[in-house]
C-alpha cells in the first residue's frame, strides 16, 4: 500500500528514493551476464545516460559502438572509461537530426550484424529550429531520425535483437497529436515539444512490436542528474538537485532491457525501474487508433518508406 502511494506521488517514485525502493525488488544476478560476441549500438553515448549504458555493456563483454554527434567528445568519454574495457568501445559520427548524416553512417560505419540498438540521444531546445530536411529539430532528433536509423539498420538486426527507446516520464503530460508533434504551436515550448516526442516514442515502440518479432521496448529513467537536465532544465535541477538520481541509476533499466535474460520478452512495453508500467496516468492522454495509424503513416512518409511493408 505504501509503495503504491509513493509511486502515485511521482516525486517519490521518479527521484533517487524511488529508485532505491524499487531496487530492493530487483532479482539478484539479472545483470550478471556475459555479452562477449554481442554488438551493441548506443546513440547519444557521449553524455549522461548514454555513457552509463555504453559502459555497462562494455563491462559485460559487448562490442559497443558509441554513436555521437561530437566525435571528439565521444573519444574523450571512451578514453575516460576503464582501460580494461575501452578497447571494446568504437566511436562513430552521426547527427540524428540530419538524414544525410544517418545514411552516411549506415553506409560507412555501421556493423554488419547488430544485437542491441539503444536510442538514447535527444535534444530539448529552448527555441524553434528547422533542420536541413525541413523538420522541427526536436521531432527530427528524438523521433524521425532514430526511426530512419532503425529502418536502415533493420536488415542487420539479428532475429533476437533488442531495440530500446529511452523515453521520459515527461511523456505522461502529453497526448499523441501528430500535427502538433511535427508543427509545434507558437509560442514554442521546448519542454512540451520534447514530451510530445517522448510520448510518440512509446507509441512507436508498440507499433513496431505489432509489426515484427524483434524485441522492442521503451523505458524512462526517472529524474536523473545528467548534463541534459543541467543545461535544458536549470530551474528544475535547482529545485530537485538534492533528490535527483545518478546517471547510472537512470540508465539501469535501459541496460537491463539491453542485456538481461529476464528482459528477453519485452513485448513492446514501457518500463521503469525494471518493471512494465502503464503508459498513461490520465484518461485525457489516451490516443485514438486513428492517431496511432497517422503517426505510423507520417513517420514512414518522412523517411520515404512504404507504410504497408516497412519493418515486416
Amino acid at each position: 500500500m505504501l509503495d503504491r502511494l509513493l509511486d502515485a506521488s511521482i516525486v517519490f517514485s521518479f527521484d533517487r528514493t524511488g529508485y532505491r525502493r524499487h531496487a530492493k525488488g530487483f532479482a539478484a544476478g539479472d545483470l550478471d551476464v556475459d555479452l562477449t560476441g554481442r554488438t551493441c549500438l548506443v546513440t547519444g553515448a557521449s553524455s549522461g545516460l548514454g555513457i552509463e549504458i555504453a559502459r555497462g555493456l562494455a563491462e559485460r563483454g559487448a562490442s559497443v559502438h558509441m554513436l555521437c554527434r561530437d566525435v571528439g567528445k565521444g573519444e574523450a568519454v571512451r578514453d575516460a572509461i576503464d582501460g580494461a574495457h575501452a578497447w571494446k568501445l568504437v566511436v562513430a559520427p552521426i547527427d540524428l537530426s540530419d538524414f544525410e548524416s544517418i545514411r552516411r553512417y549506415v553506409q560507412t560505419h555501421a556493423p554488419s550484424t547488430i544485437d542491441v540498438l539503444v536510442h538514447n540521444a535527444g535534444v530539448l531546445p529552448d527555441a524553434r529550429t528547422s533542420t536541413a530536411d525541413g523538420l522541427e529539430l526536436t521531432a527530427a532528433t528524438n523521433l524521425v531520425g532514430p526511426f530512419l536509423l532503425t529502418h536502415l539498420l533493420w536488415p542487420r538486426l539479428r532475429p533476437d535483437a533488442r531495440v530500446i527507446h529511452v523515453s521520459s516520464g515527461g511523456m505522461y503530460s502529453q497526448k499523441l497529436d501528430v500535427p502538433t508533434l511535427f508543427d509545434p504551436p507558437e509560442p514554442f515550448d521546448g519542454v512540451a515539444a520534447y514530451a510530445r516526442t517522448k510520448r510518440a516514442q512509446v507509441v512507436l515502440t508498440e507499433l513496431l512490436h505489432e509489426r515484427s518479432t524483434r524485441r522492442v521496448s521503451s523505458m524512462h529513467p526517472g529524474w536523473a542528474d545528467t548534463p541534459g537536465v543541467q543545461t535544458s532544465l536549470p530551474r528544475f535541477r535547482r529545485v530537485t538537485k538534492a533528490i535527483l538520481r545518478t546517471a547510472a541509476e537512470g540508465a539501469d533499466t535501459a541496460l537491463w532491457l539491453a542485456a538481461s535474460p529476464a528482459a528477453s520478452s519485452p513485448e513492446g512495453r514501457f518500463y521503469f525501474d525494471r518493471a512494465p508500467r502503464s503508459t498513461h496516468l490520465s484518461r485525457r492522454t489516451h490516443e485514438r487508433p486513428e492517431d496511432r495509424a497517422q503517426l505510423w503513416r507520417t513517420l514512414c512518409e518522412r523517411i520515404g518508406a512504404d507504410p504497408d511493408t516497412a519493418f515486416r
